[in-house]
């Protein structure tokens, strides 16, 4: 009664996608389908896919970070590096609804305001009591039981 999800193939799973963070907005991509290295480069000018050569397929299960060129032949700082870890742990967090529904977003189209992983983050909200009843509690009485007559 209520909930059901259809059309979901059992052969798509979180275990089987790629996950790509791009430092500089810190959203996370998760793809199910392969993606070379490529492919990512020239979608986004500028930057270069950490650990992976061109012709590479990127691995699944793995999670990838797409940098800015300017890091390209750079050592990570401290800074930098906490930097990339906190947008890292943050995102797969955000993201951990996709252990329940892996393919949700493969056949759901959500409206989009242009929220980003930052904007829909809130502090939790204080749960407040309404029941303001006694709880229900059945009446218990012996029943008694007569003895059957024949006629």
């Amino acid at each position: 009664m209520g909930n059901a999800t259809s059309c979901a193939p059992s052969i798509i799973s979180s275990n089987g996608v790629v996950k790509v963070l791009f430092s500089d907005n810190g959203n996370l991509q998760i793809y199910t389908k392969p993606v070379k290295e490529a492919e990512l480069v020239r979608e986004n000018p500028g930057q270069f896919v950490c650990d992976s050569t061109t012709d590479d397929e990127l691995e699944r299960r793995q999670l990838y970070f797409v940098l800015p060129t300017e890091l390209l032949y750079s050592v990570l700082t401290h800074e930098e590096l906490s930097s990339l870890t906190y947008k890292a742990t943050k995102a797969l967090k955000f993201n951990n609804f996709g252990k329940i529904f892996p393919v949700l977003s493969e056949f759901c189209i959500f409206p989009s305001e242009g929220k980003t992983t930052d904007s829909m983050v809130t502090e939790p909200q204080p749960m407040e009591r309404y029941s303001k009843q006694r709880s229900w509690k059945p009446a218990l009485e012996t029943i008694v039981e007569t003895p059957c007559r024949r006629p």
